[in-house]
């Protein structure tokens, strides 16, 4: 009997080693199908942000070019507004460089450069410089009333700012010398 019971007892202990074991091996599994889980999810948003990266290293690729092309674009408007002082506008060296600057703006279009809508516009700092501010009456505060630098954006992104003069509303002491030019007293 003791044979019996040793055997019984022998068995029951290797239940509970096997019992243990498999609760060990499902734990084990469990913990590394966790892990597998999460190194599978860092390697997807790892691609998702590479993806994403190298889109956007495409879509500004050509900026360093784009800027050092405006300063040739301004360039190219200066002349044409001085061409349209000194020429008629059917002129045809005014109509060629015209249509060459047109053209250009055509082609940096494409790429995704858009000209900044300055005057008349409220100052927005992502988008406009102030460079100066001059007193005015007939806009509010904060407005721009003259662009002196065009400014760009590159696919939505401002590559360059407006350079602006900024309206702001006339202080007393402004005030009272523009009252004593209108012939009012104070």
């Amino acid at each position: 009997m003791g044979k019996k019971k040793d055997k019984k007892t022998d068995q029951q202990q290797t239940d509970a080693r096997a019992s243990q074991d498999a609760a060990a091996t499902e734990d084990q599994s469990s913990d590394l199908l966790a892990r597998l889980q999460r190194v599978t999810a860092d390697y997807l948003n790892y691609q998702k942000r590479a993806a994403r990266d190298m889109a956007q290293a495409r879509q500004f690729a050509n900026d360093d070019i784009i800027k050092s092309l405006l300063g040739v674009l301004d360039d190219m408007e200066r002349g044409l507004e001085a061409a349209r002082e000194n020429h008629s506008e059917d002129d045809p060296l005014l109509v060629g460089m015209t249509m060459v600057h047109d053209k250009m703006l055509q082609t940096l279009g494409t790429f995704g450069l858009e000209p900044i809508s300055a005057e008349g516009e409220p100052f927005d700092p992502d988008m406009h410089a102030a460079v100066m501010q001059e007193p005015c009456e007939d806009y509010p505060s904060q407005t721009v009333l003259r662009e002196l630098q065009k400014g760009y954006r590159l696919s939505g992104r401002t590559i360059r700012p407006s350079s602006v003069v900024v309206s702001m509303q006339a202080g007393p002491a402004e005030q009272e010398d523009e009252d004593a030019e209108d012939g009012e007293s104070v």
